[in-house]
């Protein structure tokens, strides 16, 4: 049985838990009986009493088993009881990154803002949120002292170590540092906690997991990891219009557009340097690599250009964010289109793009609605393959898919950590929302899951 309660902490120093006789009754309660308590990973055995004067939503907790189960003020939680004698509270949901700044106005600098609307939208389905590095974790007792946000600004808190971890590390750097993936697996081997969007995604190994895979191949532009300079040679007079870019970028950084002019035999290289949009022009394709690409190729990616659809004559493509819900069932949870700047080489906000609506850009091309049936068919098809050959929980995705201007649907990347700029157009505030939204309530599911192979657990013989 689960329904969502208000805890409040009383003063009696007997470990107890005060709730109303027709919880009793609901629960089938008898007064006096003991049952363990758990919140996170703490839990006490408490005397279960009815009081006339509480509600049916609210409960009290002595202040003894309050303080033992380091609950840090009331609360809404999610109330689960297993009628045989365990209630659960929860869940406490950890969000995991790094970056903290030690200033409890903003404790992780300018991501503050963004972290305070993931906790906010955990209180609102019943979950508790906070924000914690690998450097917050007191192994010894049990807890993490971590960040949460309320009403009056952010506060530090402890609290038992949490029923699910949901992965925000900010970049690759970070995620290499030992301290993170050994807490990691400490927090997934020695308290079997489930850790969601473990690992920014590389390129190439989507792209080989994807390959096989005949149903969602079609999606992939041809791709080689690691290039030879013969190899690059080649892909370029094949394909006369091509991108190399590094295996683990993102945020459109070193990207190069190549492009193979037959008539007038000349290469053109377009390409962001630092601050600016660049294009320049070679006679000689080895010039170029040469001159672009002077620590070679064993980072790089290459992959066929595709002549996109263009509006106002620059072109095209779409973010799509895949979630998944509170049943573990995925769902796009937002779609925008992206438009490159003049002379860009990809379509982010930082080399000159801009943000439209998905709605503005059907109307202004006048496209078939029946190609953004396809555009999310594709999304739900890569998202489904994504998570069927990658290890661990995925919980979210956003991918660059592309049209052609024969309406074909391609997938140029697939991020695990998708950015959030397209968020900041004022149409997609609900996908906004719905985004920040719905890893909350797919760690609630994941809590659910867990709590469900422990009661499995406990019922199989010895």
């Amino acid at each position: 049985m689960t329904q969502i309660i208000e805890i409040k902490k009383g003063t009696s120093q007997e470990n107890a838990l005060f709730i109303s006789p027709t919880q009793c009754k609901t629960w089938k309660i008898q007064q006096g009986e003991t049952k363990t308590i758990q919140f996170g990973t703490k839990e006490i055995p408490c005397t279960i009493y009815h009081r006339e004067n509480l509600y049916d939503d609210e409960c009290i907790l002595s202040a003894e088993a309050w303080d033992e189960l380091y609950i840090p003020f009331s609360l809404n939680v999610t109330v689960e009881y297993d009628m045989v004698d365990r209630i659960y509270l929860g869940p406490i949901i950890g969000i995991f990154t790094a970056g903290f700044t030690g200033s409890i106005l903003r404790p992780i600098g300018e991501r503050s803002f963004l972290f305070a609307k993931y906790i906010h939208a955990a209180q609102t389905s019943g979950s508790i949120a906070f924000v914690f590095g690998s450097h917050h974790i007191h192994w010894n007792e049990g807890v993490v002292e971590g960040y949460t946000f309320l009403k009056s600004g952010w506060k530090k808190i402890k609290l038992p170590i949490p029923n699910v971890v949901y992965d925000r590390l900010p970049n690759r750097k970070t995620e290499k540092h030992p301290s993170y993936s050994e807490v990691r697996e400490r927090l997934q081997t020695d308290y079997d906690i489930p850790w969601f969007n473990p690992g920014f995604f590389s390129k190439s190994s989507i792209y080989d997991q994807l390959i096989r895979l005949p149903h969602v191949n079609k999606f992939l532009p041809v791709t080689i990891a690691s290039p030879t300079q013969e190899e690059i040679k080649k892909f370029v007079h094949d394909h006369k219009h091509v991108y190399i870019k590094p295996k683990n970028g993102s945020l459109g950084l070193g990207i190069h557009q190549i492009i193979f002019d037959e008539k007038d035999n000349f290469y053109y290289c377009r390409f962001r340097d630092h601050t600016r949009n660049r294009l320049r022009r070679y006679s000689s394709l080895s010039r170029l690599l040469k001159t672009q690409f002077p620590s070679g190729y064993d980072h790089l990616v290459i992959q066929q250009g595709i002549d996109l659809l263009k509006y106002q004559n620059n072109p095209i493509d779409f973010r799509v964010h895949t979630n998944k819900d509170e049943f573990g069932n995925w769902k796009i949870s937002a779609i925008a289109a992206k438009i490159a700047g003049t002379g860009s080489v990809t379509t982010h906000v930082k080399s000159g793009g801009h943000v439209k609506s998905v709605n503005e850009i059907w109307s202004d091309l006048q496209l078939n609605k029946s190609l953004l049936e396809d555009l999310k068919k594709a999304a739900i098809s890569l998202t489904l393959a994504i998570d069927e050959t990658t290890d661990g929980h995925v919980g979210e995705i956003g991918f660059d898919l592309g049209i052609d201007e024969e309406e074909n649907v391609w997938m140029f990347e697939a991020n695990s950590k998708p950015g959030r700029t397209i968020f900041s157009h004022p149409k997609l505030k609900k996908e906004d929302h719905l985004t920040r939204k719905m890893p909350m309530t797919y760690a609630a599911y994941l809590y659910q899951e867990a709590i469900q192979d422990m009661k499995s657990n406990s019922q199989m013989p010895i």
